[in-house]
């Protein structure tokens, strides 16, 4: 394949994006989710380019979502927050999105959600997800069975989208994970997640997953977004999500489909992989 065909097949997929946003029947639709995130991190004038990228990863989630999601088949409602009870691991895009919303409440003396962080901090930090679940310690963010930042919740707490009330409840009792998922949400996540990873890759940022209490702490100073895009390593101390040497197979499956986006996005050849090749 010629340069120039394999541009007009880059320009054809990037115009599908533009034109509908991320299709999950499509999943190379995500080069133009890429695209416009490396545009956001790349913007160094720009001292929050962090969580606006987290912004934009939230935006393109929910509004594939709407259109492509099976609400219908869940069984997920208001008031239930089985699934607040356990270890969540975040991207630093996530984190300084959270706190920047969070940021005004913690702050207030009189919310106590401070104090509410700290004290599931001592019970909670650094705990396995089984040892997680165990506790049977509420994110500090849940409120009468909802979340009390649901707009700028994580990509995983979006994605998690049960099909079993029961599944639920025996895993907040037993901590045996036989919950059945949207298969439909579980592909949504994975490949926008993807396109993230291979944003930050691209940008040469940080894409490793952190627990989220501890790291939101780490993220509440002011200046603690534009620190770390200067450098310093304020999730130094938090639990991370893998090493290297812990990786599975489907772990390192994940890893290919993020080098196939890093590069495919921006039209270069991409190693041989079960997702996608440019037509020859």
């Amino acid at each position: 394949m010629s340069r120039e065909q394999r541009r007009a097949a880059l320009n054809a997929i990037i115009s599908d994006y533009e034109r509908g946003g991320f299709d999950p029947s499509r999943i190379v639709t995500v080069f133009g989710l890429v695209r416009d995130l490396v545009a956001v991190l790349e913007n160094k004038s720009n001292l929050r380019r962090m969580s606006d990228a987290g912004a934009l990863l939230m935006k393109v989630y929910d509004d594939t979502a709407r259109k492509h999601g099976r609400p219908a088949e869940l069984a997920c409602k208001k008031g239930c927050g089985y699934c607040c009870h356990t270890r969540v691991t975040v991207t630093a895009p996530e984190i300084f999105l959270l706190a920047r919303a969070v940021r005004p409440r913690w702050e207030d003396e009189n919310d106590g959600l401070q104090s509410s962080f700290q004290k599931q901090e001592a019970v909670t930090r650094g705990l396995s997800i089984e040892e997680r679940y165990a506790t049977r310690t509420a994110c500090p963010l849940l409120t009468d069975g909802s979340c009390g930042m649901y707009e700028p919740r994580p990509l995983t707490c979006r994605a998690y989208g049960s099909r079993s009330l029961d599944a639920c409840i025996s895993l907040y009792n037993t901590t045996v994970n036989n919950v059945p998922q949207s298969e439909m949400s579980q592909l949504m996540r994975a490949v926008i997640f993807a396109g993230l990873k291979a944003a930050l890759k691209r940008c040469g940022l940080d894409g490793q997953g952190y627990e989220l209490g501890h790291a939101l702490t780490a993220a509440m100073p002011q200046d603690a977004e534009e620190r770390w895009l200067a450098g310093e390593a304020i999730f130094a101390d938090v639990s991370q999500e893998f090493r290297a040497a812990e990786r599975s197979e489907g772990h390192r499956a994940f890893d290919q489909l993020v080098d196939v986006f890093c590069a495919g996005a921006f039209g270069e050849d991409v190693p041989p992989n079960p997702y996608f090749m440019w037509p020859r």
